[in-house]
């Protein structure tokens, strides 16, 4: 039997679907039999390292960021989730440069924008942090609108 994307597929939307309800188990369950069946997915890394910063199992998660990242430099989401485990291992210089790299690719992640103002924080870069701060929380307010908009039906 070979295996398909559309398996792979399916493996990641249920290790999301546990992920979302918190059953961190199952969700890490499914993302290895995912990378079992291919290693080389990115998105499987960065999800399993996501769920492995859930449970605070931050350099697992740092060491799977690290391979999403050796199968693609420009996978943004990676760039977060290193400096998110990074600023979680208290390696802040580090988060901020991950963040940089993650917002240089997607400049409208959210939550690289908090990581990079809550690591320039405990740097002593206040007014860095407070630009940072300022760009996460508008992104927050337009996501909330957009969130609204769609469940209003318009």
């Amino acid at each position: 039997m070979s295996v398909t994307t559309k398996d792979v597929e399916q493996l990641i939307k249920k290790g999301r679907a546990y992920s979302t309800r918190t059953k961190y188990r199952e969700a890490l369950a499914y993302y290895e039999k995912a990378l079992e069946l291919d290693p080389s997915n990115p998105e499987v890394w960065c999800l399993r390292a996501a769920t492995y910063i859930e449970i605070g199992r931050n350099e697992d998660a740092l060491k799977d960021c690290e391979h999403a990242l050796s199968l693609n430099q420009n996978y943004a989401d990676a760039w977060s989730k290193k400096g998110y485990s990074l600023y979680n291992l208290g390696r802040f210089e580090d988060a901020v440069h991950s963040c940089t790299r993650a917002l240089a690719l997607n400049g409208n992640d959210a939550s690289a924008w908090y990581i990079k103002g809550v690591s320039l924080d405990e740097l002593g870069r206040t007014a860095e942090a407070n630009e940072a701060y300022g760009k996460s929380l508008e992104l927050e307010i337009i996501f909330d609108m957009q969130a609204d908009l769609k469940r209003g039906g318009r």
